[in-house]
């Protein structure tokens, strides 16, 4: 509710996470893949699992533990004890066309490309499906602060920098830029939002 993921992205607090949940295709289905996105300066790793459609509702009502002596833990790691320490809702639905390659040179590495970014207030309603017009587009020169509507180019690597990516970069000239898909589309769906922190460390 106090948009916490939001300014930790806003002010690019140095060590954050976020949760999300993702689908494929225009409406849920079948599968639903909730997520943790840690990131750490430049370094970003995620935890997901896959949940059965009808098993989502669930996830925002956690049962009691049977469990009687406690569990230590260094950090919270799953979605529903997020969701259950930071009272977490549903607060934006962000859907994109993402055209993916995949490296057969290295273990790891991918090269995609986001286009028709558009989003919708879900208003903490945990509800998937929706309708054509409620999405609004923010793919725009305005929204983006860029020249031309962007087209999102993410180089995904499990470590270094490998030979190619590099000449890519050299060769058409990229240079690196943060754009979060999510908090752009807050900023696009309710306004610039005012700080509710004190300090940026909140």
């Amino acid at each position: 509710p106090d948009l916490k993921f939001y300014y930790d992205t806003k002010f690019r607090k140095l060590t954050r996470y976020k949760m999300r949940a993702r689908f494929y295709g225009r409406q849920a289905t079948d599968v639903i893949w909730p997520e943790i996105k840690y990131r750490n300066a430049s370094v970003i790793w995620k935890k997901r699992s896959s949940v059965p459609l009808e098993r989502w509702p669930t996830l925002f009502h956690p049962e009691y533990s049977e469990r009687r002596e406690p569990v230590i833990k260094a950090q919270m790691d799953s979605f529903e004890e997020l969701i259950y320490w930071h009272n977490a809702q549903p607060t934006l639905h962000v859907r994109y066309f993402r055209e993916p390659y995949v490296t057969e040179l290295e273990e790891y590495g991918r090269v995609t490309f986001d286009r028709q970014l558009c989003c919708r207030p879900t208003n903490g309603s945990i509800e998937l499906a929706y309708h054509e017009e409620d999405m609004i587009y923010y793919d725009d020169p305005i929204d983006a602060r860029c020249d031309d509507s962007p087209v999102i180019l993410e180089i995904k690597v499990e470590s270094l920098v490998p030979i190619w990516a590099i000449e890519l970069i050299r060769k058409f000239h990229l240079q690196q830029r943060g754009f979060s898909k999510y908090g752009t589309g807050i900023d696009s769906v309710f306004g610039q939002q005012e700080s509710l922190r004190n300090s940026m460390f909140y």
